[in-house]
Formats: C-alpha cells, structure tokens, sequence
C-alpha cells in the first residue's frame, strides 16, 4: 500500500464497525421489557410422593410418580398506544428520524467505502448511492416500528 490515506480510511471503517456492532449490541442486551408483551410466572411444582418398598424376602421395586411439570400462569397482553401517535406530522417525525439517521450513516459508509475501492472519486459516488439505501431502511425501520407502537402508518 503507497498511500497512506487508504491505509488511514481502512482502520476507520474498521473502528467504525466496531464500535456500532459494540453498541449495537449493549443496547439490545440491555433494553427494558415492553409492557406490551406476556408476563409469564412459575408456580412452584407438586411435590412427588415415592411409596416405600415392601420388606420381605422379595423386594418389589420402589415405583415413583413423575414429577409435575411446571404449570406457567399467563396474564392476559395490554395494548397500550404511545403518546407521540395521535397526529400524521407525530407519525410522520417517528419514520423520518430513522430515515436521517440512515441517510448519514449510509453515505458515510458508503464515502469510506468508495474512497477504499477507487480513491476520492468514488467516495462521492459511494456517499450517494449510501445515502439512498440508508435512507430507505432507516425510512423502513421509522415504518415498521411506528406500525408496533401506533398500531397505524397512515392514521384511522
């Protein structure tokens, strides 16, 4: 490698993937428990009864009863709405920051990529076209989380 700035560009991207798979990662480890879903308890099981064997001069063998399984007490799931879903321009904003941030990070990447493949000509090249596909799963993600917290895209 003769240029320095390629091999600079190379261990940003890497730093750069590692830190978000980093994060990444803490964050969804660490998420709290949503209201929405099933709580589940465990009720202690039933204890087993063994009969004791028979002491005489044949000894029959001692038969257990198998142990209950668990029984798991489920509670009925609460839909609740989130407060930012009652206007289209609240709807509107939950799909549209996603959507930035996806604009960034993928014309970023897409900058560090095309400079690492061809040199600065393509890392304008690369920006655009990771620009636009950032934009559209950021968009995507805004879309499907806003459809599980509102219950709507669109409205009514």
């Amino acid at each position: 490698m003769n240029n320095p700035w390629k091999l600079a560009t190379i261990g940003l991207a890497l730093t750069g993937v590692t830190a978000l798979s980093t994060g990444l990662t803490t964050a969804y480890l660490v998420r709290p428990n949503s209201e929405g879903m099933v709580s589940q308890a465990v009720a202690a099981p039933i204890p087993a009864t063994i009969q004791p064997a028979v002491s005489r001069a044949v000894v029959a063998p001692a038969v257990a009863t198998r142990p209950a399984a668990p029984r798991v007490v489920r509670t009925a799931a609460v839909q609740t709405v989130a407060d930012d879903c009652s206007t289209g321009g609240q709807r509107a904003m939950k799909i549209a920051k996603p959507g930035l941030i996806g604009t960034l990070a993928g014309a970023g990447l897409g900058a560090v990529g095309g400079a690492i493949a061809d040199g600065g000509k393509a890392a304008g090249k690369g920006a655009l076209i990771g620009g636009i596909a950032g934009a559209a799963l950021g968009g995507g993600y805004g879309a499907y989380k806003t459809q599980q917290e509102c219950g709507t895209i669109f409205g009514n």
